[in-house]
C-alpha cells in the first residue's frame, strides 16, 4: 500500500518531467486534489497538454515507460475525442490517471481542473454518454 507522502512525491516527480518535456506545453491538475477533496485513498490525476506537432504515440510510449519505471504493472486506455486516458495501476497499489490531450483539448471539461502551467483552452459542454461509453466506464473503475 501507498503512502500519502508516495503519492505527492510521484506527482512532483511527475509534473517536474513535464515541464522538462518539449512536446507538452501545459499540466493541470485534476480529479480530487483539484478541489482541495483529496484523501489516504486519493489517486494521481493529471492532464497534459500536448503541443501541436508532437506525436501523441510517441509521447504516450515515452511515459509509459517512465511509470513502469516507478512502479506500474498494468495501463488501460480510455479515449475521449482525442485524448487518451492512460490509467496505470502500479505495485503499491496506487492508481495513476494521466490524460494525454492535443493542444486543442487541453482545458477543463469540469470543476476538477487545477492549470499547474502552460495555458487551457475553453472547452465545449459535454452531451449525454452513450450507453456503450457508461458500460465501459463501470467496468474501468468495477
Amino acid at each position: 500500500m501507498y503512502t500519502v507522502a508516495e503519492r505527492t512525491h510521484l506527482r512532483e516527480l511527475l509534473v517536474e518531467a513535464a515541464r522538462s518535456d518539449a512536446r507538452i506545453t501545459g499540466a493541470a491538475l485534476t480529479g480530487s486534489a483539484a478541489i482541495g477533496a483529496e484523501d489516504e485513498w486519493s489517486d494521481v490525476d493529471l492532464a497534459l497538454g500536448l503541443a501541436v506537432d508532437a506525436d501523441q504515440d510517441a509521447v504516450l510510449a515515452d511515459w509509459t515507460s517512465l511509470l513502469y519505471e516507478h512502479g506500474a504493472v498494468h495501463h488501460t486506455d480510455v479515449w475521449s475525442r482525442g485524448t487518451v486516458y492512460r490509467v496505470f495501476l502500479l505495485a503499491s497499489t496506487l492508481q495513476v490517471d494521466i490524460a494525454f490531450a492535443p493542444a486543442a483539448e487541453f482545458g477543463a471539461l469540469g470543476p476538477t481542473f487545477q492549470l499547474l502551467f502552460g495555458e487551457a483552452v475553453e472547452q465545449p459542454a459535454w452531451s449525454t454518454p452513450s450507453p456503450v461509453d457508461l458500460v465501459g466506464m463501470g467496468w474501468l473503475y468495477a
